[in-house]
């Protein structure tokens, strides 16, 4: 019988509780006392103790009410957790899941009903004599403090009553190793750094590794290893606990495992290349990996609006896995080098294995999915060493088995592995196994077989294409085997093996790569001297005259079959030439590209240009001659010409026929010769160019204009500024008469009253206003200038009132143009072409803001007029604020209107009148508190922006269908009167 006159467990009676009054006094018998899952180990007995009660009344209370303290009044439950106030966490001698019953409890099978449960207490009750955590002790008090280590002697946390335990260890105070050395005195579980030592204390997978003293780890190595794993911990404690914001809310971030899984593979980069080698790298990933896969990524259990999870975290876990498992690939096969005992490689696999099947759980449902089991890669390099059979025979090139190719991570790390030990032989039979192609070569280039790179390349073509075989021209040319690169650069980049290619974008793209490897690696071996020599102006030098004539006939020789030329070294200069080898390779280049796959020469000549070296570029150009493509001609003489002078392209002008190029190619031609001083030249192909399609030289100056043609752009006022400034008054002429039949316009008909007669003025006047009234196909914006300055005002609006009916967009830029054209002085004019279109314009602003454009500039010639217009609707969307209530279509409407009237005024340069207008508006309505957002969006210092592209519902003038109901409402314009005829 225990003191206080309660029955042991298990006796055949329960005796009444001790009542206020002493035991036994009536009225204080109770039903059995219930059972409780509150954490009290040993039913409330110290470990292995006795059970012992204070005196005192003990009443029947809720499991979930708490306790007494010391002082005898209720305390919560969540301070009776002992030592921990984690649920299912903290019990000493074997901890009890939160909600769990007691074997035999009430209501289970199999209850007994021989236990006792106290579950509360009044009056004077101390429970100093439990165990419970250091942080809860009754006796001596705890400050929750930031201190990771103990003092000696000391009278603060670090002082403990007999039944205090160790928060981390769970163990006794007394017993605990850790208490003073590593602060776990200080231990609490408000705390995430100690619940995350902690828990890395009581799970085994953490604390108690096997692989650590398999691997032979040292004690700093293991150290180590346990503090990564700590780190990851803490940064999910971190996760899962938030951190507070604003206004109580508490975020939620994942940036907290992301960090510590970055500076965790620094320091796994920095052991694998390290002294401390791959042990210290496994060491660490065991750390870090198994922290990460017993943590989720998924949000927790607190959804509600006060806490706010951040997005992406399952793609930032399955990077950190992913991530994790290449380090583990590279570290074990550099590790497997050194003669791992193969026990430990066993052992680690199994480890893996066992770490695999939790991540495969966090990882199932998420999207996208992994495309593999995670850290399968792994554990198949720890069952697949570098002495197992299949490695052994890939290795020796004796396995033609691809079933047993390995994943792309254990390939990347093998071959890494053996580059470093300089293994080619086994690098190259590894990587054509696995079909890595280019690298293969590579490896063969430095195991010393050179000659053998170009012949399975020939053999192969398939290897050649999509620039596969760049690197490994770099690699030759690094091992002093320039001539061997070249040649195998120059079939990959103009060799007939990709039949196949119907599309010439296609083809240009695989061959580029070579082209540009080749363009650098010759012109690096032009020194500044022969560079300048070779880009000089004026006449070509003598010597690049001769390398250039010797590089095409080799071209042409070698092109007709250059697989079998390019198996043999590159012939050197003829004996006596007078010019560099550097040169002669330049050269070599721009001929063999020009002969052998023109459709490549304009990307060499541009990379030769764009390396500085001009006269290789201007070689493709000469050597294509005839015939080369348009576009080259082009891009050379509007490029080349200028730095090279015209004379390096005289020759190739004069076997040019303009039949054979295009307008624009011609055009092109007749810029650059005029660019160059050839002038009469020039002169020449521009009249040549545009006669194409024109009525005959003695046909034109009485060419009726309204003829059938199309009209095109035509700027030939430069030709025509140079033939009559040189006395060619007749050339000049015709090129005016050609300039009015292809684009006729007021400019260009001004261009030609100082060339012809007053008569034959006065006849393409006549006929540009016929074209101006009735020929739809010239353009509004000309035709609307013509009309404009014939002062025929009506004819004019017209124009552009039916224009809009078919392309609004286009009738606006008509209008902007024309107004331009016109300038100020014509649109200023009382009684002019504005007393014409205002109504019109009137209709459009009300209609929509694609006029606004127009108005823009409009405001800053005649703001007297535009920003009034502006400021009436405005007006008339106050007064409707003003006399109604402000629903979203009023809103809509009063906010598209200050923005229009907005860019008027900073057009108009009244920016401070704008704001002096907007703080009177603001005034005005300001008891509208349902404005308030359009105030604060438009208000002083906002910058103007571009108003919606519709018009807002509701507008004045909008028609609700969304249909331009103002253009529609114009009449239609007045029958056009016919041609004049002087």
């Amino acid at each position: 019988q225990t003191p206080g006159g309660m029955s042991t467990p298990g006796g055949a009676n329960r005796r009444q509780m001790p009542g206020p009054g002493g035991m036994g006094q009536p009225g204080a018998m109770h039903s059995p006392i219930a059972q409780s899952p509150s954490p009290m180990p040993q039913q409330m007995g110290g470990p292995g103790g006795p059970q012992q009660y204070n005196q005192g009344q003990m009443n029947q209370v809720s499991p979930h009410q708490g306790g007494p303290n010391a002082n005898g009044t209720m305390m919560p439950q969540s301070s009776m957790n002992m030592p921990s106030g984690e649920p299912g966490k903290g019990y000493p001698n074997g901890a009890m899941q939160e909600g769990a019953q007691p074997e035999g409890a009430p209501g289970q099978p199999g209850a007994t009903g021989d236990d006792v449960v106290v579950v509360g207490s009044s009056g004077t009750f101390s429970f100093d004599f439990l165990p419970h955590a250091r942080a809860h002790c009754p006796k001596c008090p705890f400050q929750s403090i930031k201190e990771r280590i103990g003092q000696e002697g000391g009278t603060g946390n670090e002082a403990y009553c007999p039944n205090c335990f160790c928060y981390v260890c769970d163990v006794k105070a007394s017993e605990c190793q850790g208490w003073l050395r590593v602060g776990h005195c200080h231990a609490h579980d408000k705390d995430p750094y100690w619940k995350a030592l902690r828990e890395f204390t009581r799970i085994e997978l953490l604390s108690n590794s096997p692989l650590l003293p398999a691997l032979g780890c040292d004690e700093a190595a293991q150290m180590e290893a346990h503090r990564w794993c700590v780190n990851a911990l803490l940064a999910f404690h971190r996760y899962r606990d938030g951190d507070p914001g604003p206004g109580g809310l508490i975020n939620h971030s994942f940036q907290h495992v992301t960090d510590v899984a970055s500076s965790a593979m620094k320091a796994i980069v920095g052991h694998l290349s390290g002294p401390k080698g791959p042990r210290t790298t496994l060491a660490v990933l065991d750390g870090i990996t198994s922290a990460i896969v017993i943590n989720s990524w998924k949000p927790g259990q607190n959804q509600d609006a006060k806490h706010r999870w951040c997005k992406g975290t399952y793609a930032a876990f399955k990077a950190i896995i992913e991530q994790l498992e290449k380090y583990w690939v590279l570290a074990i096969v550099h590790t497997s080098t050194r003669s791992v005992p193969p026990q430990a490689l066993a052992l680690m696999a199994h480890r893996l294995k066992r770490m695999s099947k939790l991540a495969v759980k966090e990882v199932a449902g998420g999207t996208p999915q992994m495309a593999h089991v995670p850290l399968s890669h792994a554990v198949n390099a720890c069952e697949r060493g570098w002495t197992h059979p299949v490695v052994v025979a890939i290795l020796e090139g004796q396995c033609t088995d691809l079933g047993q190719r390995e994943a792309q991570t254990l390939q990347r790390a093998r071959l890494h592995v053996l580059e470093r030990a300089q293994r080619w032989k086994e690098a190259y039979h590894y990587a054509i196994f696995h079909g890595h192609v280019a690298k293969s070569l590579a490896y063969m280039v430095r195991a010393g077989r050179h000659a053998d790179v170009l012949q399975m390349v020939v053999r192969q073509n398939a290897l050649a294409g999509g620039g596969k075989c760049v690197p490994v021209c770099a690699e030759l040319a690094a091992c002093g085997q320039s001539d061997v690169a070249i040649r195998l650069a120059m079939y990959c980049a103009f060799g007939d093996y990709e039949r196949d290619v119907a599309q010439e974008e296609q083809l240009v793209t695989n061959r580029t790569p070579y082209v540009q490897w080749l363009v650098e690696h010759v012109t690096q071996q032009l020194d500044a001297t022969e560079l300048q020599m070779r880009n000089q102006q004026g006449p070509v030098a003598a010597a690049v005259e001769s390398a250039r004539r010797d590089a095409e006939e080799w071209a042409r020789q070698v092109s007709e079959d250059l697989p079998t030329h390019m198996m043999q070294p590159l012939a050197e200069a003829p004996l006596g030439s007078l010019y560099s080898p550097a040169t002669y390779r330049v050269e070599r280049l721009a001929a063999l590209c020009a002969v052998a796959m023109p459709v490549l020469s304009l990307h060499c000549a541009k990379l030769l240009s764009r390396h500085g070296d001009h006269c290789g570029a201007a070689s493709i150009v000469l050597v294509s001659g005839s015939r080369s493509d348009p576009s080259l001609i082009t891009w050379a003489l509007g490029e080349l010409a200028p730095k090279l002078g015209m004379a390096t392209f005289s020759g190739m002008l004069q076997q040019l026929r303009p039949e054979n190029l295009s307008l624009e190619a011609q055009m092109s031609v007749a810029s650059a010769l005029l660019a160059g001083g050839e002038g009469a030249e020039a002169v020449r192909w521009a009249t040549n160019a545009n006669l194409t399609d024109a009525p005959e030289t003695h046909d034109l100056p009485y060419a009726h204009f309204e003829n059938t043609r199309v009209y095109r752009p035509c700027d030939l006022q430069p030709f025509m500024d140079w033939a009559e400034s040189n006395g060619d008054t007749a050339g000049a002429l015709l090129l005016g008469e050609l300039q009015m039949w292809w684009e006729p316009s007021w400019n260009h008909l001004q261009a030609l009253s100082r060339l012809c007669s007053q008569q034959k003025f006065g006849l393409r006047r006549q006929q540009l206003q016929s074209l101006a009234l009735n020929d739809t196909r010239c353009r509004p914006e000309v035709r609307f200038e013509v009309l404009v300055r014939e002062v025929m005002y009506t004819q004019a609006t017209s124009i552009l009132v039916s224009t809009a009916r078919d392309n609004p967009q286009l009738a606006h830029q008509a209008l902007k143009a024309g107004l331009e054209a016109l300038g100020r002085n014509v649109i200023d004019q009382q009684g002019g072409i504005m007393d014409a279109l205002w109504p019109w314009l009137e209709q459009l602003i009300q209609a929509g803001e694609g006029v606004d454009a127009t108005m823009e500039w409009l405001a800053s010639v005649m703001p007297q007029k535009v920003l009034p217009l502006y400021d009436g609707h405005v007006e008339n969307c106050q007064k409707q604020c003003q006399q109604n209530v402000v629903n979203a279509a009023t809103k809509a409407a009063m906010r598209s209107w200050l923005i229009r009237t907005r860019r008027m005024y900073h057009a108009a340069g009244q920016a401070d009148k704008w704001d002096r207008r907007f703080a009177e508006l603001t005034q005005t309505l300001r008891r509208k508190s349902s404005l308030s957002a359009v105030w604060a969006d438009l208000g002083p210092g906002s910058v103007p922006e571009t108003p919606n592209s519709q018009p807002a519902q509701g507008a004045p003038g909008q028609n609700r269908s969304g249909n331009n109901s103002t253009m529609n409402s114009v009449p239609a314009s007045p029958a056009m009167p016919g041609t004049p005829r002087g």
